[in-house]
């Protein structure tokens, strides 16, 4: 594993827009499932003003750090998470507009997309992102409050909080860093979502972790040749004063916005095959075969759902496509 050198690392600033800002972030609105809405809403009605915890005055002195950890990773889990590790809270990756925080951990925890709803690349696609981001929110905002039980400050930190989530989740040892700039898992793949907690609550932290991903992607150029807009760039390039793979976020948004949230480059990363969606990557491997590059994997997409998107104006956009975090 090549570590990334965070030693230069400069806050970044976010990449989304204003809600309703253009004509195709409006279009882009209009065009998803009414359950996207709906949980959109709650996230950013309900569940985002308490992020927040409630700090209880009677502060809980933890003894035993190791076991703690342990109990918070194994309330995670009981929550629905099917992944979770500890990194340090680190204030030169927090986004440009995100207050500083006396916080010391980040609780970087992920949940599995259904791999059938990712690679439907329409608007059923689209409701399985936000299902999956609004359970997650409210996972972070239970857990927040939890820990606040305890005389400790948390906050809930959803895709849209005060970090970037795959660096959090590199740092948390829950994967690596992939070409087409969201995390990997060696057990989900591409097909997850991330959402964490800060606090300062103790803890032991996990750090970053060798799983191999790394040395793949350096050779593998799969998510490159099908990429629509040309985004996913086959050389590392330094941003924000870090060394790491790099989306052409302005080539991105167009084929975003048009096609759902698009998530091609996700449904083809063959790092789907090494954890448990190895066998539902078997129809995506034959369609890469079939197709062979982006072009071919549009014509298909566009076959088999009857929508068309490559005569679909989809400049601009709003910020519900969320990819502040390059998480699509």
């Amino acid at each position: 594993m090549a570590q990334i050198n965070l030693e230069r690392a400069q806050r970044p600033t976010r990449t989304q827009r204003d809600m309703g800002a253009t004509s195709r972030g409006q279009m882009f609105r209009r065009r998803m499932p009414a359950s996207a809405r709906r949980q959109i809403f709650l996230r950013r009605f309900v569940l985002a003003p308490a992020r927040e915890a409630l700090v209880n005055e009677t502060r809980t002195e933890i003894d035993d750090v190791e076991a703690m950890t342990t109990d918070v990773k194994a309330l995670v889990k009981e929550m629905g998470a099917d992944v979770v590790g500890i990194a340090a809270y680190d204030s030169r990756l927090l986004f440009t507009d995100a207050p500083e925080r006396d916080h010391r951990f980040v609780i970087v925890f992920g949940m599995s997309m259904k791999y059938d709803c990712l690679i439907d690349v329409g608007p059923r696609s689209q409701g399985e992102v936000h299902r999956v981001y609004y359970t997650l929110d409210d996972m972070a905002v239970r857990l927040a409050q939890q820990i606040g039980s305890y005389g400790y400050s948390a906050c809930a930190q959803p895709n849209m909080g005060d970090i970037p989530l795959p660096a959090y989740g590199y740092l948390a040892g829950l994967g690596e860093l992939g070409k087409h700039g969201s995390l990997i898992s060696p057990e989900l793949g591409s097909s997850f979502r991330l959402v964490a907690a800060s606090t300062d609550l103790p803890l032991t932290i996990d750090g970053p972790k060798d799983h191999g991903i790394e040395d793949v992607c350096a050779s593998c150029n799969i998510c490159t040749r099908f990429c629509p807009g040309d985004a996913i760039k086959p050389e590392k390039k330094e941003a924000n004063g870090v060394l790491r793979w790099h989306v052409d976020a302005p080539a991105c948004l167009p084929w975003f916005y048009k096609m759902y949230g698009c998530k091609i480059c996700l449904m083809v990363c063959p790092l789907n095959a090494r954890g448990r969606l190895k066998a539902e990557f078997q129809k995506v491997a034959a369609d890469i075969r079939q197709v062979k590059d982006a072009k071919g994997m549009v014509r298909l997409i566009e076959q088999r759902t009857g929508e068309e998107y490559t005569n679909l104006d989809g400049d601009g956009g709003d910020g519900d496509g969320e990819v502040s975090s390059t998480d699509r």
